[in-house]
């Protein structure tokens, strides 16, 4: 399950697709806050989680 979930979530940092204007910030904000939560453990699927948090945190607006 973390090989096939980390697949997926490098799938999307390496792929130039178009992206989706689908979240407020607040709601991309909440979402990392989660995926944080997810990757504090050990459990499957926390690399995946660590990795997409990362990710996800690089395309916010940086606050002034």
């Amino acid at each position: 399950m973390n090989d096939r979930l980390l697949s997926l979530v490098d799938g999307v940092v390496d792929l130039d697709e178009p992206r989706l204007p689908l979240l407020t910030l607040r709601e991309a904000q909440a979402a990392i806050e989660l995926l944080r939560l997810l990757a504090a453990g050990n459990a499957e699927g926390s690399h995946a989680a660590r990795h997409l948090a990362r990710s996800l945190v690089r395309r916010l607006p940086s606050e002034q």
